[in-house]
Parts: structure tokens; sequence; C-alpha cells
């Protein structure tokens, strides 16, 4: 372990390419941009929090879904993967009881207090009931941990759909994991993570998002059992053909005020459920939800219905894109991306808010993407939770700059990303 000051010096020197390069890859341009921004953060560190610390430094990626929207909290299959595109924390053990962390874009420092467990009143929206939340996950199992300052610099976009706050939240869980030796597992450090989330923060996602962060990769995941899922790890390298590009376009609007729209998603599946005496829809058989879809269109209302109809609809579709991705079937893959996002449209009813029919950025993206790419093997969807973010859009390379162009004269200058997918998950780099 070495001082904030000295890490810095190495890491301009070049001392740590082979750390960098494992995440980011090895071209020259990227790695003079991480070793400068990672230099940042370590100063940055040493602002707020002094110089001459022994620290080290973590790295935690954002994730782009690939197919599963809105199945995994529901006990189906999730299929998404770790980007390039991460959350860099700076961090240093304290011995007073408390966590400090300053982020990049925040003017505020969190400040936690580890003696107080219970969430905190006006807590609910901020990142410190994140750090609260995974505190007290890791006790509840049984670990001991203790104080910590910190800096992060992310560069997963907020409020996007590439899911921040997964970054986040494993970040602040694999310093706990690594300084205090917890000996955690990835999966159990992503479940803390989504207690933390849905608990403290208030927000009923699923798991799909924190396990993807934890592990890396491509992720399947089967959440038949959701305090146990099946996970299966593909390569990322087993995903784009030669020639093909995953872009990833920021529509620039925030997810941060729609907490209340997923979580109707979520209450109108589980709606259904308990139609059949059942906490989720994985556990009701689809035969038995047709058949009784007069009176469930009675109880529930249209929208939670179409809802259903999606879960069901698109569990099958991630098991058969995870059957294509076995077989390096990308045609196959594709068709299915497309149908995924007719669906969001048609059934789940989530690519805009109908608070708000003004602002519908996700839909003017897509069919912007369907007037380039439609003919060609690209395909296009909507990702994450959706109303706002991020859709995401496999490109060719003859039409990769008209695409690009295109996207950012509409969006704005850095709107879209050609994203890289990254094996590894959050990890200490240094």
């Amino acid at each position: 372990m070495a001082t904030s000051a000295q890490l810095r010096k190495q890491i301009l020197q070049g001392s740590w390419d082979a750390a960098l390069a494992a995440l980011y890859g090895a071209d020259p341009a990227v790695l003079q941009r991480q070793r400068g921004r990672y230099a940042a953060a370590l100063e940055q560190f040493e602002l707020y929090f002094g110089p001459g610390r022994q620290v080290q430094v973590y790295s935690a990626p954002g994730r782009a879904e690939l197919g599963g929207n809105h199945t995994d909290h529901q006990g189906g299959c999730g299929l998404a993967a770790a980007v390039t595109l991460d959350l860099v924390a700076v961090a240093a053990r304290s011995t007073d009881g408390y966590v400090r962390v300053k982020s990049r874009g925040f003017n505020k420092l969190d400040v936690i207090d580890l003696a107080t467990a219970e969430p905190q009143a006006g807590e609910s929206t901020h990142s410190a009931s994140l750090i609260r939340g995974i505190a007290e996950g890791f006790r509840a199992v049984g670990r001991q941990i203790g104080g910590f300052d910190a800096y992060t610099a992310s560069d997963v976009l907020r409020g996007s759909g590439l899911s921040s706050s997964a970054a986040f939240e494993m970040g602040m869980a694999s310093i706990w994991n690594e300084e205090y030796s917890t000996g955690l597992t990835p999966a159990e450090l992503a479940g803390i993570c989504q207690y933390a989330e849905n608990t403290y923060f208030g927000k009923p996602s699923g798991l799909l998002d924190q396990l993807t962060s934890a592990v890396g990769g491509i992720i399947f995941a089967d959440f038949a059992d959701p305090r146990a899922p099946k996970i299966e790890k593909l390569h990322a390298d087993g995903l784009l053909p030669e020639g093909m590009f995953l872009c990833v376009t920021d529509t620039r609007g925030s997810h941060s005020e729609l907490t209340g729209e997923f979580a109707a998603i979520r209450q109108e599946m589980e709606q259904v459920a308990a139609c059949f005496g059942k906490p989720l829809l994985g556990q009701v058989e689809e035969s038995a939800f047709w058949a009784a879809l007069p009176a469930l269109r009675s109880r529930c209302g249209d929208r939670a219905v179409l809802r259903a109809i999606h879960y069901f609809e698109e569990n099958a579709r991630t098991l058969a894109q995870r059957e294509a991705l076995y077989a390096r079937r990308f045609p196959v893959f594709a068709e299915l991306v497309k149908q995924s996002g007719q669906a969001s449209f048609a059934l789940c009813q989530n690519v805009y808010c109908t608070a708000d029919v003004r602002h519908q950025g996700l839909s003017v993206a897509l069919a912007l993407s369907q007037s380039i790419l439609q003919g060609s093997e690209g395909a296009w969807r909507m990702q994450g939770g959706g109303f706002a973010g991020t859709i995401q859009a496999y490109v060719p390379g003859r039409l990769l700059k008209r695409y690009h162009t295109a996207i950012e004269q509409v969006f704005g200058q850095g709107s879209c990303y050609v994203l890289r997918l990254r094996e590894q998950g959050a990890v200490r780099v240094i």
C-alpha cells in the first residue's frame, strides 16, 4: 500500500498501465485518459481528506442491459453486460467509526455515523442512505466493518439506464470487503447492495444491475429463487461479431424523479400474481394467466395485464437470447433485441411517462435508430428501467459514423457512446 502522492506519481509514469489496460483496453489514448483520471481522483482525495494517507483504488463498472427488461424482480431471467464506463474510488481506512464520501459532481460530503444503523429521515433519496444500508447489510450477515474516507469519480451516466447506482453501491461494498477482509463473494456483495437500494434508498430494483457490476462480463441470471439466483458468466467477447458496435445514447432525461413510475411496474405485475396466490409472476403458470384474462382485466386493469404479458414474453425472449449467444448466432440475437424494444412500447409501456407526453426522448432516439438501421444487421431497443435515460443500438461499422453523427445532432455532442464490454467486475485496481 502506498500514499496518495506516491500512487499518483506511479500512475502518471505508467507503472500501473497493465492494470489499467486490463480494465479499459491497451489503446494509448485510452490509457492516457485513464492515467489522468486516476491521478485526478487521488489529488481530489488529498484535497478533501489530507495528504500522506495510505490508500487503495477501486473500480466498479456500469452495465448495459441486454435482455430481461423488468423480469428479474419477478423471479424471471435477466441478461446484462459490464461496460468500461465505471466508478473509480480512492479509499483509506479510518478509526473513528465514520464513513466520509465525496463524489465528483456532488456538492455535499456524505458523513455517516456507523453507530446509527436505521434509515434516517430525509436521507432516503441520497447516496448516504445507500452507504448506511450497505453497512447494515454487512452487519446482518455477521461481518464486522469500520470507517473509511473515500473520493469517487464516476463516468457512468447518472440517471441514464447504465446503473450508476449499482456502480456506486458496488464501489462502497468493495471498499469494505477489501479494507476489512470480510471475505464475501461478488454475488453476496450484490445482494447486500440490492438490500440497501430497496430498503434504505426506497427503489424496488431487482438484483441484475448489482450482479453485473459485481461479477463482470456478460451475466445470465435466473431469479426463480431470488435469494439464491443461478448465475452464468459468459465471456464479454462472445457478444459482438467482427464489425459490429454497441452504442448507447443518453437522451439527457433523468431517472431521478421517476421512482414511482418504476415502482408501478413491479406493483402491477405483483398485483396480477396475487390473483393466483403468488408473490411473483415467475411463480404463475402462463397458461393459467391466459385462462384467467377476462377476470384479470376487471380486477387489475388493462395496463397491469399488459405488463404481465410483457413479463412472460420477455422472459422467454431472454432465454432465447442466451441460447443465441452460446451458439454465436448474432442475427437471431439482434432480432430478439428488436422484439424486446417493441414490447417496451406496446406492453410494458415504459418508454415515456404519460404524465409528461411533451418529453419523449427515448421514443425519438428509437425512431431515429430505426430510420438508420432498418434493413441492416443492426438492432435497437430501450434499456434499463425506462421512461427516460438511454437506448442501445447494435450498429454495423459501415453505418457507425452516420449513426453517431445523426444521434448527436439531435441529443447533443457526447450523447452517443460506443461502448466496450468489460470482463472484470468490481475490483481493487491498485
